[in-house]
């Protein structure tokens, strides 16, 4: 297959723009096999034409020898997925996604680019509380999961919320389920106009939101607390398709995020290619979960019967828009959290705060190891230093 000259029509950007907002139910094609949980989403569709344009795809995919690919199909959304795969070290998955990322549109891009390995789409709930009809512009996101079996532990605890007299919701995006409260208006702010503007943060004065708030500090990550230490907050959200008014904003581009993230030995490295993991988020509220995917590769990658020891040096916004929005404070929280879940038993972890302390004992600073790892090597008391980048681009 030609993956530089492919004669396919379908445009990069509206298959970059549903990709944000999908939900996936049922299955049509083949039925994955139950020892199989994993598989590489390609492309995402909703509305009454998704099953039509994942079948179109697929008969061109199909045509262009990826004779793996099949589509996961539900009420007004489909997916086109290739491979199933049983481990996040599976040797196809890496040859897979070596092969499609480079793939070209017939736009010359790459829709492919930001694609992972990821839970088999699963059937969705039905739910009498999607977060697309809340009657809100924001809501205070509070839970999240990506494990097999979101999508139901997501509608349950809505479920429990709403017994407990919250106005709960619940969405399902391609990589993360969320459970929110609220359905909040512009004026929950002390200066509406702020909102949407680069550079600019209002400030939340509305009692009940920030008592809310105060009930809900930390975000509960796979049905559990964020750990004080890791420091997950709550955050209020955009409902999906809902602006502030005109008057109110200052229009800003969509963006998605660039992740790289890396295990950088102090020893000898990491030579077999897997102490780095990358991908693409499609908006900030993915970009926890992003990481979580990210940070089970690489812990998936430590091949050692000891424990490792572990320090997070943190992460790098490598422009003025990933700087700005705090993609590099969020990615980090993501990355110190998902390496205490993902590593129990396997790593012994290190925050960042105390990582620096052993990085200025050795006469190093944490900002200079992140940008360049390399004079670390030899460093005493930690066999691993996690770093990483992040990098904001338009749709």
């Amino acid at each position: 297959m030609n993956t530089h000259a492919s004669p396919w029509r379908f445009p990069a950007v509206a298959v970059l723009a549903v990709a944000s907002l999908a939900v996936l139910t049922g299955a049509r094609g083949c039925t994955p096999s139950p020892e199989r949980k994993l598989t590489i989403v390609l492309v995402e569709y909703q509305g009454p034409e998704a099953g039509s344009s994942a079948t179109r795809l697929l008969k061109e995919l199909t045509a262009q020898g990826l004779a793996d690919a099949y589509v996961v199909e539900g009420d007004n959304y489909a997916s086109v997925c290739v491979g199933r795969y049983d481990s996040w070290k599976d040797p196809a998955a890496d040859a897979m996604l070596k092969r499609v990322r480079p793939i070209r549109d017939a736009q010359g891009q790459f829709p492919f680019a930001g694609v992972l390995l990821m839970p088999v789409p699963e059937p969705r709930p039905a739910s009498e509380w999607p977060l697309e009809k809340a009657n809100g512009l924001f809501t205070l996101h509070v839970a999240s999961w990506e494990s097999p079996g979101r999508m139901a532990a997501a509608q349950q605890y809505a479920e429990d919320l709403r017994s407990r007299g919250y106005e709960a919701y619940v969405y399902h995006g391609p990589r993360l389920s969320m459970t929110t409260i609220g359905a909040l208006g512009i004026g929950i702010f002390d200066d509406p106009s702020k909102v949407g503007r680069p550079g600019e943060k209002p400030k939340i004065t509305d009692p009940k939101v920030l008592d809310l708030i105060k009930k809900f500090p930390r975000m509960r990550l796979e049905g559990q607390e964020a750990p004080a230490e890791a420091h997950v907050p709550t955050q209020l959200v955009k409902v999906p398709g809902k602006e502030p008014p005109a008057s109110a904003s200052v229009s800003r581009p969509k963006m998605l995020y660039r992740v790289s993230l890396s295990l950088v030995s102090t020893k000898t490295g990491m030579s077999d290619g897997r102490g780095r993991a990358a991908g693409v988020a499609q908006s900030e509220q993915e970009l926890p979960t992003l990481v979580g995917v990210l940070v089970k590769q690489l812990v998936e990658g430590i091949d050692s019967k000891d424990v490792v020891r572990v320090g997070v040096v943190g992460v790098l916004a490598t422009d003025a828009d990933a700087a700005r929005e705090g993609a590099d404070s969020t990615a980090l929280q993501a990355l110190t959290a998902g390496l205490r879940a993902a590593g129990k038993g396997k790593i012994a972890l290190f925050g960042a705060e105390g990582t620096a302390q052993m990085l200025d004992a050795a006469g190093l600073k944490a900002a200079d190891v992140l940008r360049d790892p390399r004079p670390a090597k030899g460093l005493q008391g930690l066999d691993l230093l996690a770093v990483g980048t992040v990098t904001a681009f338009p749709r």
